[in-house]
């Protein structure tokens, strides 16, 4: 990774996405034509041999195995025609800077995976906060308890 690359990666405003390759969404989509072939012959199938079934329900739920892979093959083959043809793919993964969207385990265990300038921009958005609460306490907008209560709820964030 060049430099430049890095500078990108680093800025807070921009996401990476990481899209299928046109070879395995053809392929994806010729999966489900064949999905939806099967669950053709499926629904036929299960629909004359369940049609003098002596429970009524096994005639019904039996053949819905086949609609339903019909619709999944459906939605499968649009999904990757369109990855595989079009010039804006779908992404499957969403790639994003640390500062940008924090990983939620490491704040759920006391981690910080977060480097020395995420914890600098941190440390700006507290101040910028607590600076905010001091003129709200100021001008009489929220009284010495809250005040307090919301300081100390900001400092704990740390």
């Amino acid at each position: 990774m060049n430099d430049e690359d890095s500078f990108r990666f680093n800025s807070p405003r921009r996401g990476f996405s990481v899209k299928p390759g046109r070879g395995p969404s053809a392929f994806g989509a010729l999966a489900g034509v064949g999905a939806v072939i099967f669950g053709i012959f499926w629904t036929i199938m299960a629909f004359s041999i369940t049609r003098n079934s002596p429970f009524p329900m096994v005639g019904t739920i039996f053949p819905l195995f086949g609609v339903v892979f019909v619709l999944v093959g459906v939605g499968r083959v649009v999904y990757d025609l369109r990855n595989a043809t079009g010039r804006d793919r779908n992404s499957i993964v969403d790639v994003l800077p640390q500062e940008q969207e924090p990983d939620p385990l490491d704040a759920r265990f006391g981690r910080s995976s977060a480097g020395p300038r995420a914890q600098a921009s941190r440390t700006t958005d507290v101040e910028a906060r607590l600076s905010a609460l001091q003129a709200l306490r100021s001008k009489g907008s929220i009284t010495e308890v809250e005040y307090a209560e919301q300081r100390s709820r900001i400092l704990s964030e740390l």
